[in-house]
């Protein structure tokens, strides 16, 4: 992946996934969040199913990392992820999503991937007091919810840093396939079992903009992005989606932020930002004392 390529590709990702909030709250306030996940990465699966048969992982060992990425990337992570945006506000989830980058960085640095300084925990300081003034602030929201949005966060930093590490050599759309494939198995305990999809714009329209527009393009460019530049800085671009999320949560479903919880919004991308490197902060080192001398 050149330059490029690599910015105009994660431009959409961003476009896309902000958008997502909205568009996944409305669909999910109609239909059940576990099922409309499960519909989500059926049709999926099916789509790119021409691609699976012509990409697929080489040996078992590669199977069982394809597996441990759709359950963690989409089983896990997306339950979590739309039953937060079904209790609470678009703009909570998109900005206590926003920890995710913080979360890979630690990761990162636990399995002695990334070096960490005092910066980075200055960044991770500043951030905890922005999710702090955020959680359960919101009239219109949900301690639970905003927690669940906390848990989406933690289980993406994990997705990322398995992508990051495992490299398979299926990529793209055929990734994407193979992810959904057993991110729709892993979803299946959570589901009600009971009724179809309503054939009704409300859910139809969120569920095909999710499958054509979240999964099969931005997921397959996140992966490709990833694998080209590492987990940590595809991160950094992830800074944007809560903003275009709170404007478009705004416009849509008429959200507002109150004071604590857009005061809480700012730190946490202050602190991302600050633990990144992308707001530089030279750090005094305390002065040695000279050796007593006799």
């Amino acid at each position: 992946m050149n330059r490029r390529g690599f910015y105009v590709g994660m431009s959409l990702v961003v476009l896309s996934w902000g958008l997502n909030y909205v568009v996944t709250k409305i669909g999910v306030g109609h239909f059940p969040p576990a099922d409309f996940v499960f519909w989500r990465f059926l049709a999926t699966t099916v789509i790119t199913l021409p691609w699976m048969l012509r990409t697929r992982p080489g040996a078992w060992r590669q199977y069982a990392q394809v597996a441990l990425l759709g359950f963690t990337g989409v089983s896990f992570y997306q339950w979590a992820f739309t039953t937060a945006l079904h209790d609470t506000l678009a703009a909570n989830v998109a900005f206590l999503f926003d920890v995710s980058p913080l979360m890979t960085l630690v990761g990162q640095r636990l399995l002695k991937l990334r070096p960490s300084g005092p910066q980075m925990f200055l960044g991770a300081g500043i951030s905890l007091v922005g999710v702090a003034l955020l959680v359960g602030a919101s009239r219109n929201g949900s301690l639970l919810g905003d927690s669940l949005a906390l848990l989406a966060a933690f289980l993406w930093a994990l997705f990322t840093i398995l992508t990051d590490k495992f490299h398979v050599p299926v990529k793209g759309i055929a990734l994407t396939g193979w992810m959904s494939l057993f991110g729709t198995l892993g979803i299946m305990p959570f589901i009600s079992w009971h009724g179809v999809i309503p054939m009704h714009p409300v859910v139809i329209i969120p569920l095909g903009y999710t499958v054509v527009f979240v999964t099969i393009m931005g997921l397959s460019l996140w992966q490709n992005a990833v694998m080209a530049v590492g987990g940590g800085k595809a991160s950094l671009y992830l800074y944007l989606v809560p903003v275009i999320a709170a404007v478009a949560g705004w416009l849509v479903l008429d959200e507002a932020m109150n004071v604590m919880e857009a005061c809480g919004a700012v730190l946490i991308i202050l602190g991302v930002s600050v633990a990144e490197g992308v707001i530089p902060i030279k750090l005094r080192r305390s002065a040695q004392v000279p050796p007593f001398c006799e």
